[in-house]
């Protein structure tokens, strides 16, 4: 991933989640972690499009 896809992927997080992390899964593809104020984490997977921007969708 580079610097311009994991900003994007940042830009996408609701309002009160920040980036915590971010790895390589075992089945394949790149998942995001965000945490909240209280400490809960969400997980999103991150989707590559075509024309080299990324989306994230709540895993």
């Amino acid at each position: 991933m580079t610097d311009k896809q994991l900003k994007q992927s940042k830009s996408q997080l609701p309002q009160g989640e920040r980036f915590d992390r971010a790895y390589s899964a075992f089945e394949g593809g790149i998942r995001l972690i965000s945490k909240k104020a209280d400490g809960s984490e969400t997980r999103y997977k991150v989707h590559f499009e075509a024309d080299d921007n990324v989306r994230i969708e709540r895993f």
